[in-house]
């Protein structure tokens, strides 16, 4: 069982985002539920350890292989 269905949601999340960004989120998330939907189903799948993000070719601080976290 997924965390976020075992427990009444009391937290929020935010992020900062374009304007561009978000209409193509809200768009391509609507069908699986919305964007609130998707949003928490990525967050317990990386938490769980069921998302593997592909870095850019031009890594950043936020790729850190396996091994050095």
């Amino acid at each position: 069982m997924a965390i976020h269905r075992k427990h009444r949601k009391q937290a929020s999340l935010s992020v900062r985002v374009t304007a561009q960004e978000r209409s193509k989120f809200h768009a391509k998330s609507g069908p699986y539920g919305g964007a609130s939907e998707v949003l928490r189903e990525l967050l317990v799948a990386f938490i769980e350890d069921r998302v593997i993000i592909q870095p850019p070719v031009i890594k950043g601080p936020l790729y850190v292989s396996r091994t050095e976290d």
